[in-house]
């Protein structure tokens, strides 16, 4: 007598279509592909740059001629000694060239003390102070540059 065995069908897995395989693999490939962020380039840094001279000296009614590269060119500004001036240029590009050159117009002082600064923004974030010349020795000039982006 052969009996068959009572559990022999337990470990048997149903066999799926090779059609249905095929159709979910696929159905998984396309959404895979179709998730995936499209890749955007990245945009290029704009840049603002902020000139501020002051200067100090016990003489009263003296000119500065101040020198500044602008966007497109350089341009040339005349202040009164024992004041604070500041102006922002932009939008420039990375690598632009940021000088500041201050010149005592007339005759010389022996008194006159110059201060410059150079500030940077990018992307409108809050200006960074990235050159400053606060010596105190009197001077008739200053002259500094930076390079934008470092």
């Amino acid at each position: 007598m052969n009996n068959p065995p009572l559990f022999s069908g337990i470990n048997k897995k149903p066999k799926a279509p090779a059609a249905i395989v095929m159709i979910c693999a696929a159905a998984v490939m396309a959404l895979s592909i179709s998730c995936k962020k499209k890749e955007t380039p990245p945009k290029a840094d704009f840049y603002y740059v902020k000139y501020n001279v002051s200067s100090s000296t016990v003489q009263t009614g003296g000119k500065l001629d101040v020198n500044i590269a602008d966007v497109n060119d350089n341009k040339t500004y005349t202040i009164n000694t024992r004041t604070t001036w500041e102006v922002t240029v932009g939008p420039v590009s990375k690598n632009f060239m940021a000088t500041l050159r201050v010149n005592k117009a007339g005759s010389p002082s022996s008194t006159l003390k110059l201060y410059g600064q150079i500030h940077v923004s990018r992307n409108n974030e809050p200006f960074v102070l990235k050159k400053n010349d606060g010596s105190d020795s009197p001077r008739n000039t200053l002259a500094m540059d930076f390079l934008v982006g470092e």
